[in-house]
């Protein structure tokens, strides 16, 4: 009995200094490895000390006002360093053996902009390490006309080096882990299209608006739409866009021409409307 007492009194005191470590790295796991910057509010708490504990709004210039210290440089610190900056400053002139811990109240300096096919557009803030299945998971998820593809637009670089790249991203693959997650960075623009459709009218079997896959003809439309009815004319519209749109107004093809190879088979574009029309006797 005394033996397996004894056991368990070392156990628990080799327990009592890990959990001192962690309060002494000053930050919760929250906010562990995130880098401060301008906007952000930290919240120092110190023991025994409510006269210099308190939220701290992140300056502009990257500092906060600190009681007897005055301006303090936090940007571009985690907590943990934040907290070893501020123990270190108030023990050399003010306190002994201060117990101080930082942890960031709002989050605010690194910013994401959400847009399009989601639960909750908006701007969103990193905390810490954030993926893009984190970002859409927190905006509610896609809604169901949602497209096929998310937009990743970032800014690369400084100055007159700075360039803004666009990442196409397949959604069904990342959100089946088919591809590796994305890592987003402050300032960020990911925008969710809609779907895009066209529309299936007149003589086929099944009418009605259609998901555009990349590349589909217009045959492979008419196939979708369940292929032609009983009494369609070979002759075929494509209504597009307007004028001010590029190519548009109405298109027309010759099924037979197309299917002998003497014509092309066109691809369909996004809003296109497909009439096939009513044969005449």
């Amino acid at each position: 009995m005394r033996g397996s007492l004894f056991r368990l009194l070392t156990v628990l005191l080799l327990l009592v200094p890990v959990s001192g470590l962690a309060q002494e790295e000053g930050g919760s796991t929250a906010s562990a490895g995130y880098t401060i910057g301008p906007g952000d509010v930290l919240d120092v708490q110190v023991y025994r000390h409510d006269e210099i504990s308190g939220k701290f709004p992140v300056k502009d210039d990257g500092t906060i006002t600190y009681p007897y210290l005055d301006r303090v440089a936090v940007a571009g610190l985690t907590t943990a360093e934040v907290a070893r900056k501020l123990e270190a400053a108030l023990e050399k002139d003010y306190y002994v053996d201060v117990q101080l811990q930082v942890e960031v109240a709002e989050y605010r300096s690194k910013p994401v902009t959400l847009i399009g096919e989601v639960g909750k557009p908006g701007t969103y803030y990193l905390e810490g390490r954030t993926t893009l299945t984190q970002l859409l998971a927190d905006a509610g998820g896609l809604r169901s006309g949602a497209g096929r593809s998310i937009e990743l637009r970032r800014r690369m670089g400084e100055g007159k080096n700075a360039r803004m790249t666009v990442r196409l991203i397949p959604r069904k693959e990342l959100l089946t882990g088919g591809i590796e997650d994305v890592v987003l960075q402050a300032g960020d623009v990911i925008s969710v299209p809609p779907k895009a459709l066209y529309f299936v009218t007149g003589e086929v079997a099944s009418p009605g608006q259609y998901e555009l896959n990349p590349g589909e003809t217009l045959m492979q439309a008419l196939s979708k739409a369940g292929g032609l009815a009983k009494f369609a004319s070979s002759e075929v519209e494509i209504h597009r866009g307007s004028a001010g749109e590029g190519e548009g107004g109405v298109l027309t093809f010759n099924l037979r021409r197309i299917r002998h190879g003497k014509e092309r088979d066109p691809e369909i574009q996004a809003r296109d409307v497909i009439v096939v029309k009513r044969r005449v006797f």
